[in-house]
């Protein structure tokens, strides 16, 4: 079969919606007022105040301080440093440090440093990345099954409990997921372009927050031939770049800012896989709504603390058991739908990478549900394509028996 050129792939949607309205002035409609609910849904996440710095119910400390600081000293070549005190004990004397978390998010929200006022300019990066996350998945859901499954996943996405608290606040789970959820419109491309560009973007995540590893493994995993030499090339770069860095300022490729600022403390064991992870709050507070009403948290004296192990708690997220990324159970219902087209890659993809991520978080010492954004919104898409294409195969089926049974009966005329 014909592949399209990487350009004529761009504009492929306008050119099919466009013929779709000459031949379906109906679809049309209803997609028009979808994509202005879609529109709509979106562009309120750009007017979304920040919370502020300080305070109970400000940013979280020390990620989107750091992010925020770091990103700063960047833009102004001050250095991959911060100014922001995690644990002062061990580093008492010094007043800049190397931040705990990779450079990755910081690097992107940079430039956005050099333009406004701080820390608002930034606040407002991470909010277009936000919006870049719900079209990203829109993208996603457009490459499974048409323009019904992107813009219905524009419109959950966009309203959705992770979505609309990543609005407020500055943190590095909107760009992982970013990156996760572009891999699979990547890798439907086809292109060679896009396979060296799906390498890199995986490589970055790696950059953004290690455990993305696990995205690079399961893409190299599932994609063969050529395919899988330009997908390692294009990730070499921003992952050596990466190891380049740890070892220059830690003294080790693999050693990160954690092991700098909590010293012995093993954030990665075994025992926490069947136990109540540490610590007793963590990001999940900002969930708490959700995940009680699941019975998968509950309220101490001490404030949100998890009721179940990691062992349950990730794959009971996997599973729907939340409404932290859309409505309950329609992961579920996506996991059936990769497992049913488990021919496709970016089925195998999916599939793998849902598994992985929650195998790699299982043994961590906190427990959060934002760890899994990317997969449980790769999953979304899929579960919207499910959606449609049982539309469509009802419509095929029954759509004369429906239209007759809808259509408005006549009545005999009166003599």
């Amino acid at each position: 079969m014909a592949t399209r050129s990487g350009v004529g792939q761009a504009f492929f949607p306008v050119r099919k919606l466009s013929a779709a309205h000459s031949t379906d002035p109906f679809r049309t409609k209803v997609l028009c007022g979808l994509g202005f609910i879609a529109l709509i849904t979106t562009a309120l996440l750009i007017w979304r105040q920040p919370f502020a710095l300080s305070g109970a119910a400000g940013q979280p400390f020390p990620d989107a301080h750091e992010y925020l600081n770091a990103a700063y000293r960047l833009a102004h070549w001050q250095g991959y440093t911060t100014t922001v005190r995690d644990n002062p004990y061990f580093h008492i004397h010094q007043v800049v440090n190397p931040p705990r978390y990779p450079p990755g998010t910081s690097l992107v929200l940079a430039p956005f440093a050099l333009i406004g006022n701080y820390p608002g300019n930034i606040e407002f990066g991470a909010r277009l990345l936000v919006v870049a996350l719900v079209i990203a998945t829109g993208w996603a859901a457009y490459s499974l099954a048409g323009w019904y499954a992107a813009l219905l996943a524009v419109v959950i996405i966009s309203t959705s409990q992770f979505v609309l608290l990543n609005a407020h606040i500055v943190m590095s789970d909107v760009l992982a997921a970013l990156l996760i959820v572009i891999c699979v419109p990547l890798m439907k491309l086809r292109t060679t372009w896009s396979v060296f560009l799906l390498g890199f973007v995986a490589g970055y995540g790696v950059v953004v927050r290690e455990s993305g590893v696990v995205v690079l493994a399961s893409l190299l995993i599932v994609i063969s031939g050529w395919d899988r030499l330009r997908v390692l090339a294009g990730a070499i770069p921003p992952v050596l770049g990466l190891a380049i860095y740890s070892w220059w300022t830690f003294g080790a490729p693999w050693r990160t800012g954690y092991s700098y600022w909590l010293g012995g403390f093993r954030e990665y064991s075994l025992s926490y896989v069947f136990k109540h992870p540490w610590p007793p709050g963590g990001e999940e507070d900002y969930y708490a709504v959700s995940l009680r009403f699941f019975h998968l948290v509950g309220s101490t004296h001490e404030g949100i603390i998890s009721l179940l192990p990691n062992i349950w708690f990730y794959p009971l997220m996997l599973l729907g058991f939340s409404t932290v990324f859309g409505p309950p159970w329609l992961t579920l219902l996506g996991l059936v739908a990769a497992a049913w087209w488990w021919r496709q890659r970016e089925a195998q993809f999916t599939l793998l990478l849902a598994v992985l991520t929650a195998i790699i978080y299982m043994p961590n010492y906190g427990q959060d549900p934002r760890f899994l954004a990317g997969p449980c919104y790769l999953l979304t898409a899929w579960a919207l394509a499910a959606v449609v294409h049982i539309a469509r195969w009802v419509r095929d089926r029954y759509g004369q028996q429906i239209s007759a049974f809808l259509a408005p009966r006549s009545t005999p005329a009166n003599g």
